[in-house]
């Protein structure tokens, strides 16, 4: 999901939480609240609580950063063909093989206060964003812990302040996502993930269109275009603890908006961004039967 992400990353294993991370864009990506080789087998459903500190960019390309804090509950399912808080919030399996797996999943994002931000005092704030959409994923590489893919995203994004909710246009990212489940042979979880996003005109003027009504004599009127957003690179570690019951998560992201359709916005201001993540999970419940 286009970025807010960056200032997201980690909100995307907050699970049904439900993102918030995966900012984008918040963002950093860490896309699980427990490791792939914590539990064999794995309980059909877990539950319990998770707090996180994130801190990021307002959006993407701004120059200034803020941190969010969250302590929510969580919720975990490994069904057959729902699955929810693992590899994204919400997954519904089209179709999984040996390489390919299709399916339609859901992300989201912080919001921003405009009145925290130089650039955007006395606009509009921007809401928490959520995106849904079919997933694509190509299994490259894969061995008894190691796997690199390549994951296709299409979003349809939406903001909301709880009251109101809003279609911000669609969001495209190609992601090349590398997970090693045991890293330097130890039980710590580690993700890379590289891949460009692109969106359409109307979720670029959420982030970098002017109004007049919005003019000042720093910000002049700017009408945003469709097009590339920028480039990330993130890392995450998942560190099972306490008998596999709690888990460690931290994570971090960096933004390349170079050559970004909009980087003549007079709200585009920085071309390498960063935010980094840090939570801590511990399961309260678990079911006695085991995922397949």
């Amino acid at each position: 999901m286009v970025q807010r992400r960056h200032r997201l990353a980690a909100c995307s294993w907050l699970v049904l939480l439900s993102a918030s991370f995966q900012s984008t864009a918040d963002t950093l990506e860490v896309d699980c609240l427990t490791s792939n080789s914590c539990e064999q087998p794995k309980p059909l459903w877990e539950a319990g609580i998770a707090a996180a500190v994130v801190y990021g960019p307002d959006y993407p390309a701004s120059n200034q950063r803020h941190a969010n804090q969250l302590v929510v509950p969580y919720f975990i399912y490994r069904g057959e063909v729902i699955r929810a808080g693992e590899d994204g919030l919400i997954k519904a399996q089209a179709f999984e093989d040996d390489r390919w797996q299709l399916s339609v999943s859901i992300d989201g994002a912080f919001n921003a206060d405009s009145d925290d931000n130089d650039a955007r005092q006395g606009m509009d704030d921007l809401d928490y964003l959520f995106g849904i959409g079919p997933e694509l994923n190509y299994k490259i590489y894969q061995a008894q812990q190691q796997e690199l893919e390549l994951k296709l995203q299409l979003r349809s994004v939406f903001s909301t302040d709880f009251s109101n909710l809003n279609q911000r246009g669609y969001a495209f990212e190609t992601q090349l996502r590398y997970e090693d489940r045991e890293f330097f042979g130890q039980q710590l979880k580690f993700v890379g993930t590289v891949g460009p996003v692109w969106a359409t005109d109307k979720l670029t003027r959420y982030f970098y269109q002017v109004d007049e009504r919005d003019v000042t004599d720093q910000r002049p009127r700017y009408k945003a275009s469709g097009g590339y957003m920028g480039t990330d690179v993130g890392i995450g570690f998942v560190l099972p603890m306490l008998n596999k019951k709690a888990t460690l998560f931290f994570g971090g992201r960096v933004s390349f908006h170079h050559g970004a359709a909009n980087d003549d916005s007079p709200l585009f201001l920085d071309k390498t961004t960063y935010g980094v993540g840090l939570g801590f999970a511990y399961q309260l419940f678990a079911s006695d039967e085991h995922a397949r």
